[in-house]
């Protein structure tokens, strides 16, 4: 029988072993594990409060005040889409680019666990003015 998808576990090895890289580094491990955690806890949180809110949120702060600034609530899974795309890229860029120097690879995850945070502060302040 032939398998549908034969570079899915070659795929999934590639992924563990570019997550696994540099995991001995306490600081690279922490933030992976934080960020992951934090992104994990702002998508649970928008599923959980997504039948409350109303059919526009606020969401874009850079916009001049009014109607331009609502959106559809649906929008607000950019946020915890955007956390973990910055953190699979930093961590591609941590594997391919940065490895030789530790302290660019540990600025990067750094990086990627500010973000979900930030990410999630905000998630957790919209939904909880609206809702």
């Amino acid at each position: 029988m032939m398998q549908r998808f034969p570079l899915l576990p070659l795929l999934k090895q590639n992924i563990h072993t570019l997550w696994e890289e540099n995991q001995d580094n306490w600081v690279i491990s922490i933030c992976r594990k934080l960020a992951l955690a934090g992104i994990t806890i702002s998508a649970i949180l928008l599923f959980w409060r997504y039948n409350f809110l109303p059919p526009l949120v606020p969401l874009w702060y850079g916009k001049p005040w009014g109607t331009d600034r609502l959106a559809h609530p649906l929008w607000l899974a950019l946020l915890p889409a955007g956390s973990f795309i910055i953190l699979m890229v930093n961590t591609i860029v941590a594997r391919f680019i940065t490895r030789e120097m530790l302290i660019f690879t540990q600025i990067l995850a750094i990086t990627a666990l500010l973000v979900s945070i930030l990410s999630l502060v905000t998630l957790t302040k919209i939904l909880f003015l609206v809702s």
